[in-house]
């Protein structure tokens, strides 16, 4: 007869090691252990945590608390527009730190997609990965309020180096232990792996550009705009002949 099991269920990913080393010896002869869902759940737990950790930016983003100059209970056009301005600090790492957030969790799902065999490694990595995201509303609130600092800036970029460094170590531990999605690379992961070290070299900038450029130290991260503008750059280059034999 046969087992219940023999079938593979649609729903589920890939078996995790520790439940093969566990397996008894004859236990398959006489019914297969159905297949666990360990990347399923970690897709999961990435996700929610990613999605915590844009939320969370936007707590810094308050109203201002105004008083009527005449007590009349009516705030003038350019006392909010004028209080506003005094937070631009603040917005502008709210739009930052979103910004690399979302380069995380898309560089981290394209990784994902492309496994077919799980691997522990990949837990540890992603977990260590989770553990700098849920971190960033920090650094960005610090550099929303004393952003002219330079440990401020130094911070932010040592702490957004190591989330790169991360994700550039899940790549290599993905391409060495599952050798379907090295075969499976297209020429957009290798230019997302390029990506990721050129990001690496933006954050590690910031380190030394607090002490050297003062408050006009932020404005390297500007630089992740065109770090991250690869492809296009690249069409364009393509469309116009640029790099041309």
């Amino acid at each position: 007869m046969r087992s219940p099991w023999s079938k593979a269920n649609p729903y589920s990913g890939p078996v995790a090691e520790d439940d093969e080393e566990n397996r008894q010896p004859g236990a398959s002869a006489i019914s297969q252990k159905p297949e666990d869902n360990s990347l399923g759940r970690l897709l999961s737990l990435s996700d929610g945590v990613f999605a915590i950790a844009m939320t969370l930016l936007a707590l810094d983003l308050t109203v201002p608390v105004l008083k009527a100059p005449d007590h009349s209970g009516h705030v003038t056009n350019q006392q909010l527009i004028h209080a506003l301005a005094q937070n631009t600090d603040s917005y502008w790492s709210f739009i930052l730190s979103f910004y690399i957030i979302a380069i995380y969790w898309g560089a981290h799902r394209r990784l994902m997609r492309s496994v077919t065999v799980f691997n522990p490694n990949l837990v540890r990595d992603t977990i260590f990965l989770l553990l700098l995201v849920a971190a960033m509303p920090f650094p960005t609130s610090l550099l929303g309020r004393y952003g002219g600092t330079p440990f401020a800036l130094a911070l932010y970029g040592a702490i957004s180096a190591l989330a790169t460094l991360a994700l550039i170590r899940l790549t290599y531990d993905v391409r060495r232990s599952d050798p379907g999605s090295r075969q499976a690379e297209t020429p957009a992961d290798r230019l997302a792996w390029w990506t990721s070290w050129l990001n690496l070299g933006v954050f590690l900038l910031c380190i030394p550009a607090g002490y050297v450029l003062g408050s006009n130290g932020p404005f390297v991260l500007l630089l992740l705009v065109l770090t991250n503008r690869l492809p296009l750059l690249r069409s364009l280059a393509r469309r116009y002949g640029i790099g041309a034999r």
